[in-house]
């Protein structure tokens, strides 16, 4: 057991077989004045331990043991350490025996009658011990020194105070061509060279006078006469009265670096120099420079250092990586990249380059960096513009003439083929212009169709192709179609756009136009079919009194007629209250109840009774009326949700289809928390369903919109889930709770192979994202077994109940899928 008496001890590790023995040894050195930590062993194995397990001092050992003799212990010991004190301290020990055991490594030997001297020996023992191993590692550090001296690349040599040579290593030998033989006892002024300025050793001088290390650049010379570039540092040595006794210098030969440093500034002065713009990056595409013409081409306010320091920071560096990366790819691949950029700088003004971007490779042939050199050609392209636009806009207006239409509508013509949509040509032409021109003048008359033509493209879309035929002729190309129907929405809004006169030189002229329509493909598949087929269309309609619009096939006119009317009714349903809404409800397949329902929209005409919903969504979403009305929808399902619980029915969920507007609207989740606060409605019992093209068709605008609707803790489903082009993996990337299983995936249940196995699939990963799984369509008793025994959580459709007005809708809330099994 270690015994300790004091915090400040000499740690003794005793060799004893009599603990009295021990005792009394430790007793008479605590007398002496000394505090002992101290641990007593007698067998071979307890000494091991010790040793391994603590940093002792001293071993004292008796010579002559039952189970363990001294000479075997100082050879343990002397295994373990050869600098641990081992002293004797034996009543046995004879003075040939004690001889041996000092040959043998032990430090001394006491006897144990006589312990005066025990003290003085462990004292003199350990201080022996300290300085023998301060003397080890200063050797050892001597050593390991000297041998860094010899072996490093850079020079060294040691003078005297006199600044003679005493000391050269092997690398000074090397770079200098001076052995040591030949140099020592010389000055280091033999490596002077008459190419280095006298004020380099005036300053390196006054430096290591004021006890200061010297560091610098300096031109030497080689025995061979050859100049090199050295970079020294030279430090004095002081003695302790403050003397310099030796200088110590150090050197390496930077010629090299001082070479290309001089080959980089020439370089650098001819890159700033230049008026193209040039940026180097490395391999990734990080910008690593930019001249003084590419930082002030794209506009930055004060020049910088053109090299990068951690990120760009100027709006110019920012725009010149951003041209290396997009560039990259197509580099890397062919070595070279040639083509022609627009860009923006600081104070958004367009800039073009005519840039070409090399990839720079290393020995191995893998690029090492990236190089960039832009000649702006912004006149030469605003030139080549205005030319552009002249040839293919009208003069007057500005819009597209004849040669734009012809070639902007063979282009629609060929994308329409490929994609298989439809598109439409509207020939217009103002009715009685010749009258405006007759008596107001040709001046007023071109002011009329200038204005005329603003007006126009303010309400046609975006896409949409208007340009002037010539005179008082224009011609619209409306396309990507769902309908040839759709192309009363927009003779609609062009009828709206005139109900207002145009206001020319302070007078109101009324503005009409007669319009022929031809259909692709329908009435033709060239440019010269459509327009001539629209064109004949329009005379058509000249010819039936005008102010109106004809189409070229016949047959359509009725149709269009009959949609022009029912559009112009739409406008006025949401107002007049002639929407309805009607009730499915969505039942739990394991409990068979109704846990909730979805809102569809009906309109009530006066005359025409519940129109199909096909016969109006289309124009509400052509219209853009769909926004407004799917506001309504919303409002309208809440009240008539809580309406039904007031009265004692349980919570239900009701789920509201969103239209592909609404859900594009930057605002759709702050127009539904309003409706929920106005309503008090809860949100957690409100369901939002889109479809997976809504989805993908912007997916930063659908991820936004779906995290806000998450926020208020709206659910959101996906309708008709595998019509369209997404896919469950995709689908775990948003904020999702409902998938509805599209009815034509369930109508063919069970006995579809294909169909159930898609099915079956789908509820499985749904299940896997978490997603709950609605079907749609369940319509006989086989289909709702094949779901429920899938896992699919809930179904809706005629098998349990058709779509019903609000009136009915608590009796809905009573059915029960068991019920009908």
């Amino acid at each position: 057991m270690l015994q300790s008496h004091a915090a400040h001890q000499w740690h003794i590790l005793m060799l004893e077989d009599n603990e009295d023995d021990a005792l009394l040894v430790i007793h008479h050195l605590e007398t002496q004045g000394w505090s002992i930590k101290w641990q007593r062993v007698e067998t071979q194995s307890s000494l091991e331990q010790a040793l391994s397990e603590f940093n002792w001092d001293v071993v004292l050992s008796d010579y002559s043991m039952p189970l363990f003799d001294g000479a075997a212990a100082l050879k343990t010991v002397r295994k373990h350490s050869e600098d641990l004190p081992f002293v004797y301290v034996s009543g046995t020990l004879g003075e040939k025996a004690a001889v041996e055991a000092i040959k043998a490594g032990a430090q001394d030997y006491i006897v144990k009658n006589d312990l005066q001297r025990l003290a003085p020996v462990i004292q003199r023992a350990v201080a022996e011990r300290a300085a023998q191993k301060q003397h080890r590692l200063s050797s050892e550090l001597l050593r390991k020194l000297s041998q860094a001296v010899d072996q490093t690349e850079d020079s060294i040599f040691i003078t005297n105070s006199d600044g003679r040579i005493e000391y050269v290593n092997p690398a000074f030998e090397q770079m200098t061509g001076y052995s040591a033989a030949s140099i020592t006892g010389l000055s280091p002024d033999v490596l002077k060279a008459t190419e280095q300025e006298p004020d380099a050793y005036t300053d390196l001088w006054s430096t290591l006078k004021q006890h200061r290390t010297y560091r610098g650049t300096l031109i030497n010379r080689k025995r061979s006469g050859e100049l090199f570039y050295e970079e020294k540092v030279i430090t004095p040595l002081v003695d302790a009265d403050g003397k310099i006794t030796h200088f110590v210098s150090t050197g390496r030969d930077v010629s090299e670096r001082v070479k290309a440093d001089e080959e980089r500034t020439r370089l650098n002065a001819i890159l700033e120099a230049t008026t193209d713009v040039v940026a180097i990056s490395d391999r990734d595409g990080k910008l690593l420079y930019l001249n003084r013409s590419g930082q002030e081409l794209l506009g930055d306010v004060s020049y910088q250092t053109p090299y990068r320091q951690q990120a760009p920071t100027s709006h110019g560096m920012r725009i010149a990586e951003e041209l290396i990366l997009s560039a990259l790819k197509q580099a890397e691949k062919h070595g070279i990249f040639e083509r022609e950029s627009m860009l923006t700088d600081a104070k958004g003004n367009e800039i073009y380059l005519s840039e070409v971007v090399i990839a720079h490779r290393d020995k191995t042939g893998q690029t090492a960096y990236f190089s960039s050199i832009g000649r702006n050609i912004s006149e030469r392209k605003q030139f080549e513009a205005e030319l552009q636009h002249q040839a293919t806009h009208d003069e007057l207006t500005g819009l597209a003439n004849r040669v734009l239409l012809a070639e902007q509508l063979q282009t629609e013509i060929q994308r329409a083929q490929e994609h298989g949509s439809k598109m439409a040509v509207l020939f217009l032409d103002m009715d009685n212009f010749k009258r405006v021109n007759d008596s107001l003048g040709h001046s007023l008359g071109d002011q009329l169709l200038q204005q005329v033509s603003v007006r126009m493209a303010r309400y046609l879309r975006p896409n949409y192709l208007l340009a002037r035929y010539g005179g008082d002729e224009f011609v619209i190309v409306a396309i990507d179609l769902t309908a040839p129907q759709a192309i009363v929405g927009v003779l609609d809004k062009l009828k709206r756009a005139f109900e207002q006169p145009v206001r020319v030189n302070q007078r109101d002229i009324f503005v009409s136009f007669t319009t022929g329509v031809s259909i692709y493909p329908d009435d033709g598949s060239s440019v010269e079919a459509l327009l001539r087929n629209a064109d004949s269309a329009m005379y058509q309609a000249k010819a039936a009194g005008g102010r109106s619009f004809q189409f070229y096939a016949p047959e359509m006119n009725e149709r269009q007629q009959e949609l022009l009317v029912l559009e112009s009714e739409l406008h006025w349903a949401l107002e007049r209250n002639q929407f309805v809404l009607h009730y499915q409800p969505q039942a739990d397949t394991r409990t068979g109840k109704v846990i909730g329902t979805e809102a569809l929209l009906r309109w009530n005409h006066p005359t025409r009774g519940l129109v199909q919903p096909d016969n109006f969504i289309p124009l509400l979403e052509e219209t853009g009326l769909i926004v407004k009305v799917g506001l309504w929808v919303l409002r309208q399902a809440c009240l008539d949700t809580m309406a039904m619980q007031v009265i004692g029915q349980h919570p239900v969920r009701v789920s509201v289809n969103l239209s592909a507007r609404q859900f594009a609207e930057g605002d759709l989740a702050s127009k539904v928390a309003d409706v929920l606060k106005e309503i008090g409605f809860p949100p957690e019992q409100l369901e939002l369903e889109i479809t997976e093209q809504m989805l993908i068709q912007d997916l930063d605008t659908s991820a936004s919109t779906l995290y806000a609707l998450q926020q208020l803790g709206i659910r959101v489903a996906i309708d008709d889930y595998g019509t369209g082009y997404c896919s469950l993996a995709y689908l775990k990337r948003f904020p999702l709770h409902t998938l509805k299983i599209d009815r034509s995936f369930v109508s063919a249940l069970p006995d579809n192979a294909s169909d159930a196995a898609i099915v079956e699939a789908t509820i499985l990963l749904a299940h896997k994202l978490g997603l709950q799984v609605v079907a749609e369509g369940v319509e006989q008793s086989a289909q709702l077994h094949f779901l429920r025994d899938q896992g699919c959580d809930m179904v809706q459709g005629y098998y349990l109940s058709k779509p019903r007005p609000v009136a009915e809708l608590q009796q809905m809330m009573e059915l029960n899928l068991n019920d009908y099994l």
